[in-house]
């Protein structure tokens, strides 16, 4: 194997930027580094006593230029030296963009004689194409590439071309620089979805074509993982050979010949497959009948045709398992659009400099629209929007200044310019970067443009969905039996894109989350939605329905719901959910079912739908969170919940019964399920007026040593000194309650002095604390204070909407400046002009690091912070 010679980028610069130890570490790296059989070996003494210049020489004189640039990204990644990798990058990315000047290939039009026998490729086959006859073979591949490549959508012209180009010269056997047969097997190219992988290969398909490959491969497949799924268990020698069986006569030769195959996999990440099974499952033998995820793992990891050269395609996300396949690769990524591919493009897209310039300036204030415009669909998409912006005269600025990257306005003027290009190749790659959006449908037009692109939106993961009144007519009001008529017969104009809309919950299994909220339906377009839910594999996980007409919305899509195995996390909210109670039972008992999340809000059910949802509660194996709030299941709800929580194979874990009408009556009950069930560790009761009394006979059940409860939420239950008393007896003795919260609740100075009484002890496991607006002033920060010095578990404590005063807050700090005191959380509150309070706290936060105080200018009554604690 030939030296390289020289090397595209400066390794002595670099290694001489390396201090003694990180170069000896730099050495040591490298010897790990499993070289190939044909690298020469060199003396280790000389590397060792080697300094960065000589170290330099003997890498350029002894080792192939590939090898070297990949060694060199490797191990200065792995010694956290990224600044240095980076510049590898961009040396090499400069030398491939002078080597394009220099040598640009022939035009793609002019095909040359070539003596090929075949190429496997997913194009319109959907397999492999066998073709002895080179005339028939060059129209058939001029047909299938050459369209694909021309058609990459509105914008992808020149540009594009040749930034392909330069990222075409980082693959070895692709840049006429590098010497025949010196590169390694396997190539990664990685990088987000859009950013130009697939292009990528297909110009290499083309380019083997022309014969402009620095190695010549005399037969090259083509896989696409995603067409690949839809294939059942073959051999190997069948998916060769799937549409031309004849040619499976001729593996003895392709064997014989196998170090002159290219293999192209495409896409790696859409491979479906079992967890571990690339690696359990292994075949060498052409002739045994696998799965075909089976047969493409034995191809990454070389049992079969173990000498050809392999290039694969992914997102990065999906490097980890292919790392645990391949041998040697190297990882080439994708960057996309850089920044100045971004510059040049607006330039190029709009007419007037000045105007590109801003445009793109606005563009690049945007750090989200940045990233994301290094897909080159997207970069034409944004370009569009802001060019239509400036015709019409509207300022293009409120668009790229926000926190998000589209507005809902700019996400219906995004839809709007990829369904005016009816390019569907270019919709996906410009849909290939989102994995979240929010749609509100306001008319017609809005449905129209959204289905068509959301169908071709693969990576969807997340969706928040919004219909305004009047999109489906059926849903808005009529007086006539013959305007009824006339708006459902125009109803029906719209369901054929509703069907496309809803056709993503079966053909997306990335989409996991679907919430939808105030919105309008019509019969028909729910009961569409539903047969796509029942009829499709559908893989939704998370699923929020909150204020949807018609009303038995709720209760049709829980029917459909109940078969779904995905299903872990389901909230109801709104609508008169009195009917879907027993739809929601059904999932429950159902043998498949996996919720584990269940939220219900303002649920007006009867006395019999809550006892009914209870013995479903008793049958379900799954259910670890219910949050029932602002529901009238008054006392009477809670003692068939007290059932539920002794049976001995209730799983509840968290508990919330926020704004329930519950009484101290409950109490009991309550308290007899802290003590018998095992699993509970999480009960809120706020917003319930359970009074000291309620709070006394709640403490009884906590002081039992069987209790495990550890987070116990009583905002506003009417709470004073009185009930602090008993829970200042459940705090001091070692239990297992760890948060919680007294926000709302009039504690007062007597009430927060037993509290404090409490955190003095040695056996107080308290970690958090929350009082907010309990009427705290400064007269009991002496007791708060002497708290803290004394406490070793607790490590949040929540002051907010207490009027401490300069003074007190000085006494917390001194409190808080001891060096054994574990806070490490203290919201307060804080005048923003209170100029001596800030220097008071600028110098607390100095003297302790460790602690981050919080000023609390939000309203905790919309979202308490132990709120968090109930959310899967």
């Amino acid at each position: 194997m030939e030296p390289s010679g020289q090397l595209d980028f400066d390794l002595q610069a670099l290694l001489e930027q390396l201090d003694q130890d990180e170069l000896s570490k730099f050495k040591s790296l490298v010897r790990t580094l499993r070289q190939e059989r044909e690298l020469p070996q060199v003396i280790q003494t000389e590397v060792d006593k080697a300094d960065g210049k000589q170290l330099a020489e003997i890498f350029s004189n002894h080792y192939p230029s590939y090898w070297v640039q990949w060694a060199a990204i490797m191990v200065f990644n792995k010694m956290n030296r990224t600044d240095l990798s980076e510049r590898v990058r961009n040396e090499l990315r400069e030398a491939a963009m002078k080597s394009l000047e220099e040598n640009k290939p022939r035009s793609l039009g002019k095909l040359p004689h070539l003596q090929l026998l075949f190429l496997m490729s997913d194009f319109e086959t959907q397999g492999s194409v066998l073709i002895r006859d080179c005339d028939t073979y060059r129209g058939i591949i001029m047909k299938k590439f050459w369209k694909a490549w021309n058609n990459n959508g509105p914008g992808a012209g020149e540009h594009i071309s040749d930034v392909t180009q330069r990222d075409k010269m980082l693959i070895p056997f692709c840049d006429p620089r590098t010497l025949p047969g010196v590169f390694p097997h396997t190539l990664v190219l990685h990088g987000p979805a859009g950013f130009g992988k697939t292009t990528l290969t297909r110009k290499v398909i083309l380019d083997w074509t022309e014969n402009h490959l620095n190695q010549t491969f005399r037969y090259a497949f083509y896989f696409t993982c995603k067409e690949l799924n839809r294939m059942g268990p073959c051999t190997f020698a069948e998916l060769i050979s799937k549409d031309w069986p004849e040619w499976r006569n001729d593996l003895p030769e392709v064997l014989a010949r196998a170090y002159r195959i290219l293999v192209i996999i495409d896409g790696f990440e859409e491979l479906k497959v079992p967890e571990g099974a690339l690696i359990r499952d292994i075949c060498g033998n052409w002739e045994e009948q696998k799965p075909v995820p089976v047969l493409l793992g034995s191809l990454l990891i070389g049992t079969m045709l173990p000498n050809a050269t392999l290039l694969v395609t992914t997102r990065s996300e999906a490097l980890g398992d292919l790392r645990l396949l391949l041998q040697q690769p190297l990882f080439l990524e994708i960057e996309g659009f850089l920044e100045q591919d971004k510059k040049a493009y607006f330039l190029k897209h709009f007419e007037d400099e000045e105007e590109a310039l801003r445009a793109f300036d606005l563009m690049r204030s945007n750090s989200a629209l940045f990233r994301m415009c290094a897909a080159p669909a997207v970069c034409w998409v944004v370009c569009t929007c802001l060019k239509l912006q400036m015709e019409r005269g509207q300022d293009p600025a409120p668009t790229c200044l926000s926190n998000k990257p589209f507005s809902e306005t700019d996400t219906k003027e995004f839809l709007y310019c990829l369904y005016e290009s009816q390019d569907e190749g270019l919709v996906k790659d410009a849909m290939a970067p989102f994995k979240e959006i929010s749609l509100h449908l306001r008319n017609k037009m809005d449905m129209v443009h959204s289905s068509f692109c959301l169908k071709h939106c693969q990576n969807l993961q997340k969706i928040w969905l919004h219909v305004a009144k009047g999109v489906f007519l059926e849903s808005g009001p009529a007086s006539e039996p013959h305007a009824q008529l006339e708006r459902s017969q125009d109803d029906q104009h719209i369901i054929p894109f509703w069907r496309d809309l809803c056709s993503m919950f079966g053909s997306n299994m990335n989409l996991k989350f679907l919430k939808i909220s105030e919105s309008f339906l019509s019969t028909s377009s729910v009961q569409l939605l539903c047969q796509e839910i029942v009829s499709t594999t559908c893989y939704l996980q998370k699923v929020v329905l909150k204020d949807i007409s018609p009303a038995d919305f709720c209760q049709n899509f829980c029917l459909a719901l109940r078969r779904h195995k995905t299903l872990t996390h389901l909230t109801l909210q709104g609508n008169n959910q009195n009917d879907t109670l027993p739809s929601l039972c059904e999932i429950l008992r159902h043998p498949k079912c996996n919720l584990q999340y269940l939220r219900l809000v303002s649920c007006s059910a009867t006395p019999q739908q809550w006892a009914g949802l209870s013995s479903a509660l008793e049958a379900n194996e799954s259910l670890t969170c219910l949050i029932l709030s602002a529901n009238k299941l008054m006392d009477e709800g809670v003692k068939l919940l007290h059932t539920t929580l002794r049976h001995p194979k209730s799983v509840l874990q968290k508990l919330s019964l926020e704004n329930c009408h519950l009484t101290e009556a409950c109490c009991k009950n309550l308290a007899s399920a802290l003590i018998i069930s095992q699993r509970l560790t999480h009960l809120c009761l706020a917003e319930n007026t359970l009074g000291d009394r309620g709070v006394e006979i709640l403490c009884e059940g906590l002081r039992y040593p069987e209790c495990k409860l550890q987070i116990l939420v009583l905002w506003h239950c009417n709470i004073t000194d009185n009930g602090c008393k008993h829970l200042s007896k459940v705090i001091e003795q070692q239990s297992s309650l760890t948060h919680l919260d007294l926000g709302l609740n009039h504690v007062g100075i007597t009430g927060l002095r037993s509290l404090c009484e409490a955190l003095k002890e040695p056996l107080c496991n308290l970690r958090c604390l929350w009082l907010w607006g309990c009427s705290i002033t400064r007269f009991s920060c002496e007791d708060l204070s002497a708290a803290l010095g004394s406490n070793r578990s607790l490590i949040t404590l929540d002051l907010g909407q207490n009027s401490l005063g300069f003074n007190g807050v000085k006494m917390l700090c001194e409190a808080l400046k001891r060096q054994n005191c574990p806070l490490q959380t203290l919201r307060l509150k804080i005048e923003r002009y209170d100029a001596p309070m800030q220097k008071l706290l600028e110098e607390m936060k100095e003297s302790n690091p460790q602690l981050t105080i919080e000023d609390d200018r939000y309203d905790p009554r919309k979202k308490r912070p132990s709120s968090r604690y109930f959310v899967l």
